[in-house]
């Protein structure tokens, strides 16, 4: 109650502030129109009188002593302009486009004459801003409903120049950012901002548009199609206005009411039947591995907008409305080699049902200053079904799942002189994910039969995450016109973020306590010194893997505990459990002030300097820590060589800083514990089901395991435990940031053509990371550990360093045949003990294996009982410096509509370079931003990491991406075609090339796929390129000049080429245990995704 009332007395102290004292523009949901006026002789027009005729009324300009015009904060749409004055002829421009964020260029000429005369020019506004560097592609509803274009909003972005696909599956069908959520500028799908009408709806834990969740990957996206105006692609040079972003910031503006009522109902078909068939995964021999194959992806919507004005209140009150239920399916099947109950069962219908919805109010106060309210929403729910097709017992992997977000915005927006502007607004966001599992069962995954031939099987559920989350945001600035020596645009803003969130991470089946002791009745604390006190006896919830305990003789006795299972020894291991940390609320709190000043120095120069401050604070439930100190200079320069506002050559630097999404508040502040490389004996049934049973009878940890080739017997090693408690956010940490740099020019060609080129560099400077004090050798016997989130880097000092000596296999196999004839601890090389040696009874129990499945020997450490504890000893880690550099060329060729016909032409050569990714890891798949396990080790002297630090070409890196959009609307003035009148021919053609490829072996550790390049990044080539052509056609009937009926038929990748645009990269199936070789990965290299196939889709769409 406390935190609503302070909300509320904040947003009216600020609207009294802002409306009494300073004003400011609305940048964020409006545009302009600007220009000059000139006769017939090239000589400016002073006095004229310009009339703007737009969605909700008019608005009157007079031009400078320069002839010059400007309007801004005008409500994005088509407006009418007209130019008058006595002595010359009245002129008047049509359909010219205001779009977000930029101040359009629209020239005129009165010639000579009587001001009864009016002439019509083919004159349209263009889309240059010669006072502003800012990049950015503004996509209205005019373009891209003239083209051919899939019914989400997040495949309008695609059509930017520098946007690419943002992820790069390394499993098939995995999960992740998907395409919703492309790289913008080189950075990884989770770091761009989305807002909508000034409402953040990026989601809250993981930086993705819409809703997001860690096992399910980019999910809903929070707006319709049908309530959207505009898309604003941001790719570089963003004002100081604009931050928490280092990859691209999407605006989208939505639809407002008129002075006119429209309205208009539709109906968009894609059956599964007008689907190609799909390359399937199955045909490309997978063995160890059944990923499902989809047959179609049929999608289904109704759209229903109607807006206007409120009866008696023209030009005063206007409303807007739309609802677009929605039903997106992928018709699934198991593969043919998977589990019997998967593939008797046929094709599976995963569906996804949609209720989006909209409103919105516009209310003009007064010429001078309008208000608006809006709000929208996404309730989504998908159906029961596995969540695999790879189970043996499909009714326990199946789950259902609901999630959405719900948003609202009040703006007002103030002209209190035409040299002065003011906006302020309250925005809210909600959103959350919920899933429930169909029933309460350990999640397995049964790897016993890989190495007989198989392929890994899924039992039970496994992990999921249900969460909710608000977001509260308050802002406003001010903008002020003055003259000194040139014109001054002065603009001074605030704004503020209030988030808390709330998470469950959560895996099925019961939750057990954490044993303490073997089958043997050894307890385990006496046997490992890594064991934290609190955690024997713990509830924990855990996923499991099964395994072989000897994969060379399936029959080895070895394991007496084990049990029998296919004809072989197989025991369970845990390879993720929670013990603490099973609710956890996380909050956010996001301040940022900046200045910005845009000098014109005269009509040849214009100057844009500015500087933002941020600072952030994330907690948890048992920490929290400010990013401060986050200050980003911004500085363009633009020069319009020939001073008519047609061109410019322009240089932009800036600092762009990134807000840290909260999942690194709810693990690393939020006392998450996690333990895994419990090993247990399972219990098989008559029927040959599969039960865990995780108690101390059954732990089999410090027990023989197998015999090997020379006769050693090597046990089952230590548990593995991972905590964040007392972790946190290391003193002195900063926000993570890029610097970038942009070169350019832009020049009209005429016709409403624009051409444009520019260079960008952008460099990351400072990461944000969890570090750990542990090499991966270290982790499984030091008893000290030192760690938390960090900007590593060479200098990075926190923990007194190891003393480390190592040796070869060849080393401990002498030792163990002295050990074996003395019955004592033999030392493989001088300073190893029985309890300093990884290979001992304390830790391992044998040797490391690397990422080719070798054994590498093992270490000693010298300086046990102090190494890896705090604080530093003025020694560095071992930590290398985060590395991402992107370096583009794009070249752009735009036309706005006009005769008849629009084009979007661009292309980008780009480098993507470093050995950081970003907050989405496409090596492993991790959704962790600013804690993923890339710096949870330092480097260690025995090589376990490979060349995990060294930089070479990251996931992303496409060289060359090309877009070329063109669309054409016959007339009766069209030669040879005007009995087509009215048709309208859209064409969509896209190319990329391919991205690299690794080979990826597992974590030492964390026994995680994906994690240790071998070879360098990009060692085993690329994917192949790709292209896809799409068409478009509509055709408007009209009937008693109010109601149009429009008829549309879009095909989508007509030609039907389903190329490759990924593989398989893991050199390994997943480990079971450290310093066990994991089964190396026969389905390395085959195809783990593929460009869709051809389909159609048809509309029918009735206006009025």
């Amino acid at each position: 109650m406390y935190l609503r009332r302070w909300v509320y007395f904040t947003l009216c102290l600020a609207l009294v502030t802002v409306l009494s004292a300073a004003a400011q523009q609305g940048t964020s949901v409006t545009g302009g129109l600007n220009g000059v006026v000139i006769d017939s002789s090239g000589a400016v027009v002073s006095g004229a009188t310009i009339i703007l005729a737009g969605p909700q009324g008019t608005r009157t300009l007079t031009t400078d002593a320069e002839g010059r015009y400007s309007a801004a904060g005008l409500t994005p749409g088509l407006y009418n302009v007209t130019a008058e004055k006595e002595g010359f002829k009245k002129v008047q421009s049509s359909h010219n486009e205001v779009v977000v964020g930029i101040s359009s260029l629209l020239n005129l000429t009165l010639p000579v004459g009587d001001v009864a005369q009016t002439v019509e020019v083919n004159a349209a506004a263009v889309s240059i801003d010669t006072q502003s560097t800012a990049i950015s592609a503004n996509l209205t509803d005019t373009f891209y409903n003239s083209i051919p274009m899939a019914r989400n909003v997040t495949s309008i972005f695609y059509v930017a120049p520098g946007v690419a696909g943002g992820q790069v599956a390394g499993s098939a069908n995995q999960n992740g950012p998907g395409s919703a959520n492309p790289s913008i500028g080189g950075a990884s799908g989770l770091e761009n901002l989305y807002v909508v009408d000034g409402v953040t709806i990026t989601d809250q834990a993981f930086g993705s548009i819409g809703t997001y969740n860690r096992y399910h990957g980019s999910l809903g996206t929070g707006i319709n199609l049908t309530f959207i105006k505009e898309v604003d692609v941001r790719t570089a040079d963003f004002p100081p206005q604009y931050g928490k972003a280092t990859g691209g910031i999407v605006q989208i503006v939505t639809k407002s009411g008129s002075n006119n009522y429209h309205g208009a109902v539709g109906a968009y078909f894609g059956p599964g039947s007008w689907y190609a068939n799909r390359n399937q995964f199955y045909q490309y021999g997978y063995l160890q591995t059944t990923p499902s194959q989809t047959l179609s992806s049929p999608q289904y919507d109704v759209s229903a907008e109607f807006g206007g004005y409120i009866p008696g209140l023209r030009d005063k009150l206007f409303f807007f409305g739309a609802f677009d239920p929605t039903i997106l399916q992928n018709i699934d099947a198991a593969a043919p080699n998977a589990p019997s109950a998967v593939v008797s069962h046929g094709p599976y219908a995963y569906s996804t049902t949609t209720l989006s919805w909209a409103g919105k109010l516009s209310y003009n106060l007064s010429p001078q200053t309008t208000m608006e309210a809006s709000s929208f929403g996404d309730p989504s729910r998908h159906n029961d079904v596995p969540n695999s097709l790879s189970s043996a017992t499909p009714v326990a992997a199946t789950s259902s799942y609901q999630f959405g977000s719900r948003d609202s915005v009040f703006r007002i927006n103030s002209v209190i002189t035409p040299s002065w502007l003011a906006n302020a607004s309250f925005t809210y966001n909600y959103n959350h994910f919920n899933e429930t599992p169909l029933q309460n069962t350990y999640g397995i995954t049964d790897q016993s039969l890989v190495p007989q031939g198989g392929s890994t099987v899924t039992l039970g559920f496994g992990a999921f995450e249900p969460s909710k989350n608000d977001t509260y945001s308050l802002s406003f600035n001010t903008s002020k016109i003055f003259h000194f020596f040139g014109q001054h645009t002065l603009l001074l803003g605030y704004s503020y973020d209030h988030t808390n969130f709330l998470d469950s991470p959560s895996r099925s089946g019961p939750l057990f306590a954490i044993p303490s002791a073997n089958a043997a009745s050894d307890s385990l604390a006496a046997l490992y010194s890594n064991i934290p006190a609190h955690a024997i006896g713990s509830l924990t919830n855990a996923t499991f893997t099964l395994a072989a305990a000897n994969t060379t003789n399936f029959t080895d006795p070895t394991c007496t505990y084990c049990a029998t299972y296919h004809g072989e020894q197989v025991y369970a291991s845990i390879s993720r459990g929670t013990y603490v940390g099973l609710n956890v609320q996380a909050f956010g709190r996001y301040h940022a002030a900046y200045l910005e000043d845009s000098y014109q120095m005269n009509r040849f120069i214009n100057l844009d300097v500015g500087v933002r401050w941020e600072e952030e604070r994330v907690g948890g439930d048992l920490l929290n820590y400010a990013f401060t100190g986050s200050w980003s200079p911004r500085l363009g320069i633009n020069l319009d060589p020939l001073g008519d506002r047609k061109g410019k050559i322009f240089f932009n630097y800036g600092r762009n800083y990134w807000a840290m999404p909260l999942d690194a508040a709810i693990r690393q502040l939020g006392n998450e514990q996690d333990d895994t490389s419990f090993y247990f004996a399972p219990e098989i049934g008559a029927d040959g089901s599969v039960t865990i049973v995780p108690d101390s009878a059954h732990t089999l940890n410090g027990l023989p395991k197998q015999t090997n080739a020379d006769g050693s017997v090597t046990n089952f090693g230590a548990p593995s435990f991972a905590s964040s408690t007392g972790e946190g956010i290391l003193p002195g940490t900063k926000g993570e940031y890029e610097d970038e740099y942009v070169l350019g020019l832009e020049r009209e060609l005429g016709h409403s053509i624009v051409a444009k080129a520019r260079y960008t560099d952008r460099r990351l400077g400072r990461v944000i990371e969890d570090i750990g004090s542990q090499s991966p050798e270290a982790s499984t016997i030091s008893g000290n550990y030192t760690g938390g989130i960090y900007n590593p880097g060479p200098g990075t000092d926190i923990a007194v360093n190891e003393d480390e000596v190592t040796y070869t296999p060849a080393q401990y196999a002498t030792a163990q045949a002295a050990s074996k004839i003395s019955g004592q601890y033999v030392a493989p090389v001088p300073g190893c003990t029985a309890t300093n040696d990884t290979s001992g009874p304390k830790a391992v129990g044998g040797l490391f294996i690397n990422g080719a499945d070798a054994p590498v020997g093992g270490a000693c450490f010298l300086n046990l009982a102090t190494m890896d504890a705090g604080p530093g000893d003025g020694k560095p880690d071992g930590f290398v410096r985060p590395v991402r550099r992107y370096q583009a060329m794009e070249l752009e060729l735009d036309k706005r509509f006009t005769n008849h016909w629009l084009a979007v032409v661009n292309y980008r050569f780009a480098k993507l370079y470093g050995n950081y990714e970003g907050a989405y890891r496409n090596d492993n798949g991790q959704s962790d931003p600013g804690i993923s396990s890339l710096f949870d080790f330092t480097a260690g002297k025995l090589g376990l990491l490979g060349d995990q630090f060294t930089p070479g070409y990251l996931s992303t890196d496409r060289r060359n991406v090309g877009n070329l959009f063109l669309s054409y609307t016959i007339g009766q003035d069209t030669r040879f075609f005007n009995a087509a009148n009215r048709l309208n021919l859209g064409l969509g053609l896209t190319g990329e090339s391919g991205v690299p490829l690794s080979l990826l072996a597992d974590h030492p550790i964390y026994l995680n796929q994906g994690e240790v390049p071998l070879g360098g990044r990009g060692a085993a080539g690329r994917t192949p390129s790709a292209v896809q052509l799409n068409l478009h056609s509509e055709y408007p009937v009209t009937m008693h000049d109010r109601y149009t009926l429009r008829f549309a038929v879009d095909a989508f990748n007509v030609t039907n080429s389903q190329f490759m645009t990924g593989k398989v990269q893991y050199t390994e199936q997943p480990g079971t245990g450290v310093g066990v070789a994991p089964i190396s990965n026969t389905d390395y290299g085959r195809p783990t995704s593929f460009q869709g196939p051809f389909y159609a889709r048809g509309s029918i769409r009735f206006e009025f």
